[in-house]
């Protein structure tokens, strides 16, 4: 059985899944040499040249993104293209499924039988109770499906997540709302400043960055703690994952624990977990 995943959101990609093993990955932006792309349509037309007439099922997969309107339009055209191009593939819809998706990716490439994944990003799935933040889930493989959630949160208007305060102190710096990476990088130039709420964000450039990375590795600490109850194999995926102090900090302060950190937490790898979902557990529901 050949599938093949699609991812909508930030960096656009694809995976062809064959009989449970990647035969391709790629990502919109190694062909069109724009950061991040999430226009999927030269991927697609790239699949159809390689493997016309052998895809049998299709999984889309997307995040929340509450800050782009055109977001919706553009994916029913992505959707449109793909039934059009795949006229025989079964279609399947996870777009409702976005920790799960980065969750398959990051335990079934981990090589544990059995771990605790933690994933933490800016915005995933959006439900009645907001976008999803953050959630563990205890995995196991084997002939029982076993996927259970220990943990979940939620963005609020009262109460944002480590990802979306990412962005708003990138936005702050004029780098717009996907620069994570320069906000770590700025971290070392200030201080932290304590408050309650969003109120470092008045602060200098420096300040707030350096408030946002310490509160993250503090969350991380505790989400970790919470995680190695269960089980001594941990799993770190999310895009806020792809933050190297964070996760050497927790090499540091928890050497008996297993980690597996996922080297494709960003989106762009939950074009893999929806196809990896969809070959070993078909009838999962999102939560």
């Amino acid at each position: 059985m050949q599938i093949l995943g699609v991812n909508l959101s930030n960096n656009g990609s694809v995976c062809v899944l064959d009989e449970g093993k990647i035969d391709l990955y790629l990502e919109a932006e190694r062909l069109t040499r724009k950061k991040r792309d999430y226009k999927v349509s030269k991927l697609i037309d790239l699949v159809v040249q390689w493997k016309t007439g052998y895809i049998d099922h299709i999984v889309i997969t997307d995040a929340s993104s509450p800050f782009d309107k055109m977001k919706n339009l553009r994916n029913s055209q992505a959707i449109k293209k793909l039934k059009k191009k795949f006229p025989n593939a079964i279609l399947h819809d996870y777009r409702d499924r976005h920790h799960l998706t980065h969750a398959a990716c990051g335990f079934y490439n981990s090589g544990f039988n059995e771990a605790v994944t933690i994933i933490v990003d800016s915005s995933g799935s959006n439900f009645d109770e907001g976008d999803e933040c953050e959630t563990i889930l205890h995995m196991k493989t084997g002939r029982r499906f076993h996927w259970k959630t220990l943990h979940k949160r939620y963005n609020k208007d009262d109460d944002y997540g480590i990802g979306l305060q990412f962005d708003l102190v990138s936005e702050k710096c004029k780098w717009g709302r996907d620069e994570a990476g320069k906000v770590m990088g700025l971290a070392p130039y200030g201080f932290y400043q304590p408050s309650n709420g969003l109120g470092y964000l008045q602060s200098s450039n420096e300040n707030a960055a350096a408030t946002i990375q310490k509160d993250w590795e503090d969350r991380a600490i505790k989400l970790v703690e919470m995680a190695s109850k269960k089980c001594s194999n941990i799993v770190l995926t999310g895009g806020c994952f792809l933050n190297c102090v964070v996760n050497y900090k927790l090499l540091k302060e928890f050497p008996d624990l297993n980690f597996y950190v996922d080297p494709i937490a960003f989106d762009g790898g939950t074009a893999i977990g929806a196809a990896y979902i969809l070959h070993h557990n078909p009838k999962i529901k999102s939560y």
